[in-house]
């Protein structure tokens, strides 16, 4: 009999006895940064949308590759670092902003695939 083809096959869930996890997308949400405590005022919390990764049919748990939780760490840095230092960098295809810097309640939607921030860090200037 045949192997199934690799980008089919399923595997179980590492949290619950009976799920399988599948392809798909989820949202990740972080509120705390390191920016904070250098003072450049209030971090917005950042929002990144549709990160490929696998979720459990049963429970919904989901686990992410490594490279693509590199590629989420660098988004949301970079994001924040805009934020605060060149806001007007923000507006990429994907982005959608909410509040001002500085402000309490700011708020970074970004969209994994659809977004590729202006430059990093250490290019904007």
């Amino acid at each position: 009999m045949a192997e199934p083809a690799a980008d089919t096959q399923t595997t179980e869930c590492p949290s619950c006895p009976t799920g399988r996890m599948e392809e798909g997308t989820t949202t990740l949400t972080f509120h705390d940064s390191p920016l904070t405590e250098l003072n450049f005022g209030e971090d917005p919390i950042v929002v990144v949308t549709a990160v490929p990764a696998e979720a459990c049919d049963t429970c919904g748990e989901t686990v992410i590759d490594s490279a693509t939780v590199d590629h989420v760490n660098e988004l949301v840095k970079d994001a924040r670092y805009l934020w605060h230092r060149f806001p007007d960098r923000l507006q990429a295809e994907g982005v959608t902003v909410g509040g001002e810097p500085g402000e309490k309640d700011g708020v970074i939607r970004v969209d994994y695939d659809r977004t590729e921030l202006p430059v990093g860090r250490a290019n904007v200037g």
